[in-house]
């Protein structure tokens, strides 16, 4: 069993004592400001658009809807991303990815379009309004599944790949025996 902790060792470890803290007051009266709080002059809102499908091409997205509705002052979809050559990001992986859903739709509430507004709720208003229109593909959810011949291919471009992001793995178990 431990020595109980002095009161200098428990002021420095912080662990299972319990913390006076110094904005509670003012949150617990309705006067603490939170990061939602903030407006500033210019400041936007945006909502994210995203796939009700698992696996799926992209056959149309409408949002003549969504630019109606006040306050929405634009939604932009891969289309407007790809002259600003935007619509893929590299990850940390060595990969790239979409930052919305180019043409094809790989997972399921995958983002597909962003919606600028003034507001939140006008940005919510105007998810709510654009439409979009899926051919859906067959879906994979046992990853043993995906690797047999034949499987669905989600991305094109690796298709054939089984290397995975950081190339042939090499085993060195020799090292250790």
């Amino acid at each position: 069993m431990n020595a109980p902790l002095s009161d200098r060792e428990k002021a420095l470890m912080g662990m299972g004592d319990a913390r006076l803290r110094k904005e509670d007051a003012r949150f617990i009266q309705g006067k603490g400001n939170y990061v939602d709080d903030i407006k500033l002059p210019g400041m936007v809102h945006m909502d994210i658009v995203r796939a009700s499908v698992a696996h799926a091409r992209i056959k149309r997205i409408n949002k003549e809807a969504a630019l109606k509705i006040p306050g929405v002052i634009a939604v932009l979809t891969a289309d407007d991303l790809k002259p600003l050559k935007l619509h893929w990001m590299p990850t940390l992986a060595g990969d790239v990815q979409a930052v919305l859903a180019d043409e094809k739709v790989h997972f399921q509430m995958q983002e597909v379009a962003v919606v600028i507004a003034e507001d939140r709720y006008s940005a919510a208003d105007g998810v709510e309004a654009v439409e979009v229109e899926y051919e859906e593909l067959e879906a994979v959810v046992d990853p043993f599944e995906a690797l047999k011949p034949g499987a669905p291919v989600l991305r094109e471009d690796l298709a054939g790949k089984t290397e995975g992001a950081h190339g042939k793995r090499y085993h060195h178990n020799h090292i250790f025996t």
